[in-house]
């Protein structure tokens, strides 16, 4: 190599001075290389030790071969792309140099700001081919990188994929053809095109540097193996373009020209033979290249270029818009009338919305006194909490210590006592920036700081005297009322806000909860984690982590263990990174009193042919949903899809880390063809334990995306779909003193017309386009056999019935209430009014709304005061939902459990409802009526009755233990267990009412004392 320098080219310092600046800049130059050797090591011992740390954490949770798949996928698809261009690239550069004459060196010139100019390097013909093999090395690397990264799961989904046994309306290709192979072709065709492309670049200018090409204006030349070698490598590149319009005919199953997604009129009949014509075109002009090898000049290919631009734009855009503009808009509906039905069907099965089962909703004026009885469960057990004054109230009263925090608000039902009961729950998750500055040492926040503790649970459907959550899990370390849960692993090693890695079973104890004014310490139980007592480990994620003094600490002993990957998203995205995640994980607590999270996984594409596409966009560090149509535009952090599956439900132990993957949908050929691909990570839902099962919920992401699209796709005619007749919108509320904020999904447990009992759902309303008035409502099941299943309830069109904003205004309106909620607020209290919960009971609507108040103080409490009750033309207001719904039914029509206090302690008993004064008669505590003998008799029938239901429960159990059908007997259990409460009750209810009328006879029959209303509430809420 030598440097040519201008300045010194001439003169007695020629020699001096140049064999100075030759010696200076190959000193450079090597520092150069060896600080980029140097920065390459290193980046490769980072990996290296990444790489060996991800494997031993994969090994600890027994996943190793799925970590070997996906390793071995990105090494054999980064180095085979990798190694199939430097081939290419090599065997053209080896054809370029080796044509021709001898070769002479290369001079390379650049400018400089230096007074000298312009520079040259000179480079010998060993040296030329020195560079052109790093060249290859260096662009052969980054064409290995491109799919090693973005396309390895693509070709494992290539080389495994299922058929969906279902084909596209259009080409008749079965639609895993679209899911699975086209996106392959579409990636081998670009990178084939890039790396042509790169190739003929390269291969042109060693042809001009060897000049065997002149490209000076005016003195154009090739030599006649340049010219060949050309023509041959732009043959391809044509018959790649050619490929690609090929390609692009099946993309016009995701067209947006038309009315609807989906390839139009204009698409079929117009934009396809277009695309014939080009790939015609395209052809022929690779074939004029080919012929030209041996030819003079370049005018065939050029005129076939020609052509081919030209072709381009008139049949990519001039004769598809003429076609559209003067064939198919005079007559679009009978034009589009046929593919707007393929949009409807397709979307409809891409969104898994063709199981939805619609029913008629057929709205009676009033709810019945029979209707209420027959539904009491339901009106017990309404949710008056909302999930943001409920998470400020245990932050208020349960985080106990400034490094606790509760970051969400679960929502879940649980068995107590024989009845489904509706919870919240929020984990108690320790947070170490809430740390002192001064506290947030390497060894408070590795080794001490490990974990948060226990949890908070109350019923949706209780409050205190002072309105506050009836805590049935509270305080540290975790206290359960009545001996319902028993927590043997409160800790939380694995959490939605444990984002660093820890070290346990070292020589520092561990913090595990305080115990008034000192601390109780532990170690780790479980041999969960990667082992960190060898000095090599310690090496490793010193290295992995960029912490040193990891290796130099004297805390760690042979069975010390890092615990990393603890926040649940990460955990499952660096086990399953292919799956799309739910914004939500959600907390239970097992039958061994373990702490689980549970958190639903989607399969999805964006290649269902006729499916409309959607971005979900991402909100903070959540990753689903905001589901907008394509036409309203895209927005930074989204992912395009139009298919969906709740295929996998996953489990985390909060304590070990243990993490299981079940297949919760088997039908789904893309989970199918991942279980082909990692036959170790997946489970059937079955071998999930029963006690997390009973837990599994219908997802809230998946049910407001399939919600958002059933606003047009509940619309099946083709022509009512074309005028958008019929569209709805998911209404709006004014909830949280914000105005115009949009309904969301909400869990409640009710009883669905025509069903024996409550269940628990996940619903929401939908209102008219631009309208307020509700027109229907949409629900998704939780339990049992019905899970998953759609129901759409249809109201009728020809009545009014309120939507949320309709009612929302209407409480506005109440002089009363309205006064009262801003005199609340002008003595310094916050008032929140909380989710406007539309609950269908029978053939009525009841809405419900509860209110909070928020002391201005430090404290800030919510606390629920009032409870907002609507029905028909009627609005109430009063301080609980008993007496709303009192005031709205009237006392004689509804009687329902004080909800001070909890309610899951003992058989429901409804109380009295708001009454007078009553004379000192014997007294039914249940109806409120004086007793009698015949009342006696009753009661004593009743007992027989129910004694019968034991027996005939118990039976039924028996026989289902005998058939092994566990969830029949479950489910007995349960009901012979209910049975068994009510008979005691109605024992003890007997035994009442004879002590009551001995003691009536002995007064004479001569009422002396009265019960006021209060009196009488405050001993039924005793008695209750």
């Amino acid at each position: 190599m030598v440097w040519k320098e201008p300045l010194f080219n001439k003169g007695p310092f020629q020699n001096q001075y140049g064999k100075v600046m030759r010696e200076d800049k190959k000193i450079i130059f090597r520092a150069a290389i060896f600080i980029l050797l140097d920065f390459l090591v290193v980046a490769a011992i980072r990996e290296l030790a990444d790489i060996y740390g991800e494997w031993l954490w994969f090994k600890s949770l027994h996943y190793a071969p799925v970590f070997w798949t996906m390793l071995l996928a990105k090494g054999l698809v980064g180095g085979g792309f990798g190694a199939a261009f430097v081939l290419m690239a090599g065997l053209n550069m080896y054809l370029a140099r080796k044509a021709g004459p001898p070769k002479g060196p290369w001079e390379l010139s650049y400018r400089t700001q230096e007074p000298e100019g312009v520079r040259v390097i000179r480079l010998k013909p060993r040296q030329v081919n020195i560079l052109l093999v790093g060249v290859c090395l260096i662009f052969g690397l980054l064409m290995g990188l491109w799919p090693a990264f973005s396309q390895w799961d693509a070709l494992l989904r290539f080389w495994h994929q299922k058929p969906f046994s279902l084909s596209d309306p259009i080409f008749h290709r079965d639609i895993g053809f679209f899911v699975f192979s086209y996106p392959v072709y579409l990636f081998l065709q670009r990178w084939l095109f890039c790396s042509l492309l790169i190739i003929s670049l390269l291969v042109g200018y060693t042809y001009v540097k060897d000049k065997a090409m002149n490209l000076k204006p005016g003195q154009l030349s090739f030599s006649r193996r340049a010219k060949a070698h050309l023509s041959i490598l732009n043959g391809f590149i044509l018959a790649l373009i050619a490929w690609d319009n090929r390609l692009k005919t099946f993309d016009l199953l995701y067209s947006n020209r038309g009315v609807v997604f989906g390839a139009g009129y204009t698409d079929i009949k117009a934009q396809l033979f277009a695309y014939w014509v080009l790939i015609a075109m395209a052809a022929v002009c690779a074939l004029l290249f080919w012929f030209n090898t041996s030819a003079e000049g370049w005018r065939w290919p050029l005129i076939g270029l020609t052509a081919l631009m030209a072709l381009s734009i008139l049949g990519n855009s001039l004769y598809p818009w003429l076609f559209q503009k003067f064939v198919v808009l005079p007559n679009e509906l009978s034009r589009e009338e046929p593919f707007i039905r393929h949009n409807i069907y397709y979307t409809r099965l891409g969104y898994h919305l063709d199981q939805v089962e619609e029913k008629e909703f057929r709205v009676s004026a009033e709810l019945r006194s029979e209707n209420i009885g027959a539904n009491f469960l339901t009106l017990k057990k309404i949710k008056l909490w909302d999930k943001s004054p409920l998470k400020q109230t245990y932050r208020q009263l349960q985080e106990i210590r400034l490094y606790y925090s509760f970051t969400n608000v679960d929502e879940d039902r649980y068995l107590l006592h024989g009845q489904k009961t509706q919870i919240m729950l929020s984990i108690r998750e320790l947070d170490q920036d809430n740390l002192p500055t001064q506290a947030k040492t390497f060894e408070n926040r590795y080794f001490k700081y490990t974990h948060g503790y226990g949890l908070c649970m109350s019923p949706v459907d209780t409050i205190t005297e002072k309105g506050l959550p009836k805590l049935l899990i509270k305080d540290i370390p975790p206290i359960s009322q009545s001996g319902l849960f028993d927590i043997s692993r409160p800790e939380i090693y694995y959490g939605e806000k444990t984002t660093d890695f820890v070290i346990v079973n070292t020589m520092s104890p561990e913090f595990d909860y305080p115990k008034g004014d000192i601390n109780v310490y532990t170690h780790y139980q479980e041999k969960a984690g990667v082992p960190i007592g060898s000095f090599f480990n310690r090496l490793v994620f010193s290295i992995k982590y960029l912490e040193p003094k990891i290796l130099f600490t004297s805390y760690l002993r042979p069975q010390s263990r890092i615990l990393f990957h603890r926040q649940i998203k990460d955990r499952v995205k660096t086990l399953a990174p292919f799956l799309t995640y739910d914004r939500d994980p959600y907390a239970v607590v097992s039958d061994e009193g373990r702490i689980f999270w549970i958190l639903d996984a989607y399969t999805t594409t964006d290649k269902y042919p006729y499916s409309e596409q959607i971005f979900l966009f991402s909100n903070s560090d959540q990753t689903l949903p905001v589901a907008l149509p394509l036409s309203e535009g895209q927005m930074v952090d989204s992912k395009k899809i139009n298919y969906i599956r709740n295929s996998v439900k996953i489990t985390i132990d909060a304590y070990s880390g243990a993490t299981a993957f079940y297949i919760a949908d088997e039908e789904d050929p893309i989970i199918q063809t991942y279980c082909k691909i990692f036959p170790q990570l997946f489970k059937p839902l079955a071998k999930m334990p029963q006690d997390l099962r009973a837990h599994i919920r219908y997802p809230r992401d998946l049910f407001e995306i399939q919600a958002n699209m059933y606003r047009r796709y509940h619309m099946g005619d083709a022509q009512v779909f074309y005028n958008q007749e019929d569209l709805w919108d998911l209404p709006l509320q004014r909830g949280s003193g914000q105005s115009g904020s949009q309904m969301k999904g909400y869990y409640l447990t009710v009883r669905l017309a025509g069903c024996a009992e409550e269940e628990f759902l996940l619903m929401v309303p939908f209102t008219p386009h631009n309208k307020s008035n509700m027109i229907a409502w949409m629900c998704a099941r939780c339990d049992g056999a019905n899970y998953g299943k759609l129901l759409v309830y249809k109201l009728p069109k020809k009545t009014l019935i309120y939507g949320p904003r309709q009612i929302e205004a209407r409480i506005d309106q109440q002089t009363e209430i309205s006064s009262r909620l801003t005199l609340w607020s002008q003595q310094g209290s916050d008032v929140f009014r909380g989710d406007l919960l539309v609950i269908p009971i029978e053939e009525s609507i009841l809405y419900v709304e509860p209110i909070y108040l928020l002391a201005n103080d430090q404290s800030n409490v919510p606390e629920l005061k009032q409870v907002i009750v609507a029905c028909g033309e009627k609005i109430e207001m009063r301080q609980t939902l008993n007496e709303a719904l009192q005031g709205i039914f009237g006392a004689q029509e509804i009687s329902l459990v004080s909800q001070q206090g909890p309610t899951y302690d003992a058989p429901y008993q409804p109380a009295g409802a708001d009454l007078h004064e009553q004379p000192a008669e014997a007294v039914d505590w249940r109806g409120l009526k004086p007793l009698t003998k015949e009342s006696i008799a009753t009661a004593d029938q009743s007992i027989i009755d129910l004694a019968k239901s034991v027996s005939r429960y118990f039976q039924a159990a028996t026989d289902s233990f005998r058939r092994k059908d566990w969830a029949e007997y479950g489910r007995c259990q349960a009901k012979m267990h209910q049975a068994i409460q009510d008979l005691s009750a109605a024992l003890d209810k007997s035994e009442k009412m004879k002590q009551q009328i001995s003691d009536h006879n002995h007064q004479n029959h001569q009422p002396k004392n009265h019960y006021s209303g209060k009196d009488l509430s405050n001993k039924l809420a005793h008695r209750q």
